[in-house]
Formats: structure tokens, C-alpha cells, sequence
């Protein structure tokens, strides 16, 4: 399984280069963590949160062929994409 994150928004728009979890490249038990986020991912998508520089995560979800993607928008963002975010920041390791 790969995830990816991207990030966009924030202080003058930033857009970072995206964070990559791949479970083949990951401890099993930090894959397996990754993997039932990911499978937990509620649907993405409702309306931005109002207010100035506000982030906007784009979370790519590839397993088996398939590709799954949503959007989630500060404040809003659901707590399994905040693990996977932090995940990623940390280089697939836990903190």
C-alpha cells in the first residue's frame, strides 16, 4: 500500500512536496499502523473552514491497483489523517 499526502494552504499559500508512506518500506508494525488508518479514512470532501490561511490536506490512498483520494480541510480534519500526517513528517516512524 502507498499513501500519499499532500499539503497545500497555510501562510502564503505553501505547497510542500508530498509525504510518501509505502508499507513495503516501512516495519511491519508501522505498516500495519499505516494500513488501518488508511482502511479507517472517512470520506473526504465537505466545504472549507472559514478563515485565513486555512490548510487542506489531499490524502492518495494505492493498494491493489486501486486509488482512492479525499480532501479534508482545516479544522476539520479527521485524526486518522493527522496520524498519517505525523507518520510521514517523522519518516514513517513513530514518534
Amino acid at each position: 500500500m502507498r499513501v500519499e499526502l499532500r499539503a497545500q494552504g497555510g501562510f502564503a499559500g505553501l505547497r510542500p512536496p508530498p509525504l510518501v508512506l509505502d508499507t513495503d518500506q516501512l516495519e511491519p508494525d508501522v505498516a500495519r499502523e499505516v494500513e488501518e488508518l488508511a482502511a479507517g479514512l472517512p470520506a473526504g470532501g465537505g466545504a472549507p473552514g472559514r478563515g485565513a490561511d486555512l490548510m487542506r490536506y489531499d490524502v492518495v490512498v494505492e493498494d491493489s491497483g486501486e486509488r482512492r483520494t479525499a480532501a479534508y480541510f482545516e479544522p476539520e480534519v479527521p485524526e486518522q489523517v493527522r496520524r498519517l500526517l505525523r507518520l510521514g513528517r517523522s519518516g514513517g516512524r513513530r514518534e
